[in-house]
């Protein structure tokens, strides 16, 4: 009966176990980056400055799209961009962070929209302005070990 009692417990403790070890997920609101992100504005690197940023979710490429206003000071040229980035996970921080950028549409004030081939070179050169830059902190107790991001309609899914 004993042996009996102790299987029956192994069994049991292993069945309630089990759901503690499976992944869980959380959703991080579109909300709660737009806050992060009007937080790290105007962004200054160099003499571009870039401000006034407004994000789009678009779940069926699982890539943020980031538009605002960007201003040069040695020539004072001011004008648009719309850019869309993966979201990506820095582990050693606990970020997530935006990346692989790319310019969709970028105006300059009096001249209209930049021709492709020049939208080309700024994905070459000046975009190093946003990469890296960190949309959402992750609280300490969640960990470090992230298996996928996912990106959907109103919210970014962390999937641990």
């Amino acid at each position: 009966m004993r042996i009996m009692i102790k299987k029956f417990l192994l069994i049991a403790s292993n069945f309630y176990l089990l759901p503690l070890a499976c992944a869980f997920s959380i959703g991080i609101p579109k909300t709660l980056i737009d806050s992060a992100m009007i937080k790290k504005f105007p962004l200054e690197k160099y003499t571009v400055t870039i401000d006034h940023p407004i994000t789009k979710f678009k779940k069926e490429i699982e890539k943020i799209e980031i538009c605002g206003s960007w201003s040069e000071k040695l020539t004072r040229a001011v004008g648009e961009f719309c850019v869309d980035a993966q979201p990506r996970w820095n582990k050693s921080k606990g970020d997530i962070e935006i990346s692989k950028i790319n310019v969709l549409k970028m105006t300059v004030k009096d001249f209209g929209e930049l021709p492709a081939s020049l939208g080309h070179s700024l994905n070459t050169s000046v975009l190093f302005l946003l990469d890296g830059i960190s949309v959402y902190h992750a609280p300490d107790f969640m960990g470090k070990h992230l298996e996928s991001i996912q990106v959907e309609e109103s919210s970014i899914k962390l999937n641990f």
